[in-house]
């Protein structure tokens, strides 16, 4: 089961009012989460804790904060299948992927990360679209850019590319 560390604002968004507490962030178990705006439109961004995997999530609207877990999982699905992962790894990984816990954030590198990756987002919808991106390629496009820069951390020994670490982790699931 997924925990998320949430900023406070996306606690807010979820309607989260008893946080959660957890101390093992291995694996799909850590996550990290954010919510901010683009282009007067809320997104999300979720970043693995040990990976630094990122799952860009715009056009979010009300009813999508009540209703989290599935846009998650869809999500997830959909960004480890751009990375060419094996149908089975993808299966594998939605398995441990039930329904999420939120709580506050616990990892200061993370979220180091994560404000790196949301000027990246800025920077290359403002350079490429010039707007949010409207379709499935778009998204992938920017989510897959993310994935693919090199990211380093206190937390981690090395740099770091989301990408090839999450499948990694999933082939020692």
């Amino acid at each position: 089961m997924p925990y998320i560390g949430c900023t406070k604002k996306l606690l807010n968004e979820l309607k989260v009012n008893d946080c959660a507490e957890q101390s093992d962030f291995r694996g799909l178990r850590g996550w990290h989460g954010n919510t901010f705006r683009l282009y007067r439109s809320k997104a999300v961004l979720l970043v693995n804790d040990q990976t630094r995997f990122a799952i860009f999530i715009p056009r979010l609207v009300k009813k999508d904060f009540s209703n989290f877990d599935p846009i998650f999982r869809d999500r997830f699905k959909e960004a480890l299948e751009w990375t060419n992962a094996d149908a089975g790894l993808v299966a594998k990984a939605l398995l441990q992927c039930g329904g999420c816990t939120y709580g506050k954030t616990h990892n200061r590198s993370v979220l180091g990360t994560m404000n790196d990756m949301k000027q990246a987002i800025e920077h290359i919808l403002w350079y490429k679209f010039d707007r949010l991106p409207k379709t499935p390629e778009e998204i992938r496009y920017v989510t897959m850019h993310l994935n693919k820069t090199p990211y380093q951390g206190k937390d981690l020994n090395k740099y770091v590319f989301a990408a090839v670490n999450m499948r990694q982790m999933l082939t020692e699931l």
